[in-house]
């Protein structure tokens, strides 16, 4: 019976085998094509991507296996290969260059989720901030090193009244021509709970940003800047049409059907991308074709018994684990 236990799973690993080498080459002939094609770029929060391990000083006990939600490691894994599936589908032409993750607890998620999911064939790498969120929450940025570069990161930490996720700045090089250098923000803003408080805190990352790419602006002032993330707020709001004006909101191009979050029965854009203008002015090497959009592929939207139409698929309902996706739905930009 061990014989055949250990042919079997020789076979089995044979196949795999076989499986990830043919992802593997499919990568590189379809980076090889991308080089001519352009950039990729995606935005997820994944709702609570935590591992199942007390981090000191973290409030992140729920999601334990002794937690209220019994976040064990088949329910940590299975997240993971939803994670891992909405990048692979999120575009049908080639795997996504870029993507930013939001709610992401630490180095051993990503280390998980890039090499221990049908990510792994890929080659994705990953650079991420170590916030001193209260949940212990984390933003990240998966990047494919065939099609960027990184030159430097660095991440941006705001001193607020209650701590928030760090804004983790990325400046790189695309394809195959070393001076179409591009910077990347990943953002995840406070919550408008805290009142006044929380507004003013709000205000405080936002001006962040927008201070750091003023001083890129003041080096190369026809910049290449893609800031995406969650920000918590729609794309009209005061706050962002005031201190981030300057960039291009593409969520006002997603499509009015609906948003990228949806609370009490109502779409909001919460989820959005801003582009400088030196990334699709022609005139200074920028892009001659962008399309941006939410993903509503049908696994990631479920009925909305209570309010009707679909909602996003998510993990969990209530605290009954469901095996869903998120709460959130990932945006997705293709540039040429």
């Amino acid at each position: 019976m061990k014989d055949l236990r250990s042919e079997y799973l020789y076979r089995q690993g044979c196949r795999m085998g076989g499986f990830l080498f043919f992802i593997g080459i499919l990568w590189l002939l379809v980076t090889g094509q991308a080089n001519a094609q352009g950039l990729t770029a995606m935005t997820y929060n994944c709702e609570n991507a935590f591992d199942t391990i007390h981090d000191d000083g973290k409030r992140d006990e729920e999601f334990l296996p002794e937690g209220t939600r019994h976040w064990t490691r088949h329910r940590m894994f299975e997240k993971l290969k939803n994670i891992g599936k909405v990048i692979v589908a999120a575009d049908s032409i080639r795997p996504v260059d870029l993507v930013a993750l939001e709610e992401v607890e630490n180095d051993t998620v990503l280390t998980y989720l890039t090499r221990r999911t049908v990510l792994s064939a890929l080659g994705y790498e990953y650079i991420m901030t170590h916030s001193p969120d209260q949940r212990g929450i984390d933003v990240a940025l998966l990047y494919n090193p065939l099609m960027f570069r990184i030159l430097h990161h660095d991440c941006i930490r705001v001193e607020t009244s209650r701590p928030t996720r760090d804004i983790l700045h990325v400046c790189g090089v695309t394809g195959r021509n070393p001076v179409d250098t591009i910077d990347i923000y990943v953002v995840h803003l406070p919550s408008k709970l805290g009142g006044a408080a929380g507004e003013r805190n709000r205000r405080m990352v936002v001006e962040a940003i927008a201070a750091s790419t003023d001083s890129v602006f003041a080096i190369r002032p026809a910049a290449k800047i893609l800031i995406m993330g969650d920000f918590n707020d729609g794309p009209t709001s005061e706050l962002l049409q005031t201190c981030l004006g300057k960039f291009r909101n593409l969520a006002n191009e997603y499509g009015k059907e609906h948003g990228s979050y949806k609370y009490q029965g109502d779409w909001d854009t919460i989820d959005q991308m801003l582009i400088s203008e030196g990334l699709v002015d022609p005139q200074n090497g920028g892009v001659k074709f962008l399309e941006a959009k939410v993903l509503t592929l049908p696994f990631l939207l479920e009925t909305d018994e209570a309010y009707g139409g679909r909602k996003p698929n998510r993990t969990f309902e209530g605290y009954n684990f469901h095996g869903g996706f998120s709460d959130h739905l990932p945006v997705l930009l293709k540039l040429k």
